[in-house]
């Protein structure tokens, strides 16, 4: 039987938002929504989840932007989800994150992008 270790876990989400008058109205209500389904979901192997916007860059100039679209007071805001997870294996990590997270988020996509194992292990910390 193998360790559980602590593994770093990145999920891309998107996220709409309806009723967003401005860029900013709807990251702020994004953040605010993702953080309440993490905070409500049943997850005992996800200890900690950062939210964040995407960044994307122009395909012309190269300049950083927020992933966010606003057309008709409806929004869809690219966020990142990076969960600190206590798995078995990186692969497990990935199905873990999203199986105890998936159910807070019925119906929206969480694309794992990332998985790397941290240096700290659950029973030392």
């Amino acid at each position: 039987m193998s360790r559980s270790e602590q593994y770093w876990v990145t999920l891309s989400v998107p996220w709409l938002v309806r009723g967003a008058h401005a860029v900013q109205d709807a990251i702020n209500i994004a953040v605010s929504e993702a953080g309440k389904r993490v905070s409500e979901a049943d997850a005992p192997h996800v200890h900690h989840c950062d939210i964040s916007i995407q960044t994307l860059s122009c395909t012309a100039c190269g300049t950083p932007m927020e992933a966010v679209l606003v057309v008709a007071e409806t929004a869809l805001v690219g966020l990142t989800l990076e969960c600190t997870v206590t798995a078995r294996s990186t692969e497990d990590a990935k199905q873990t994150t999203r199986r105890e997270l998936g159910a807070a988020f019925d119906g929206t996509p969480l694309v794992p992008v990332g998985t790397v194992r941290t240096n700290s292990h659950p029973d030392e910390e």
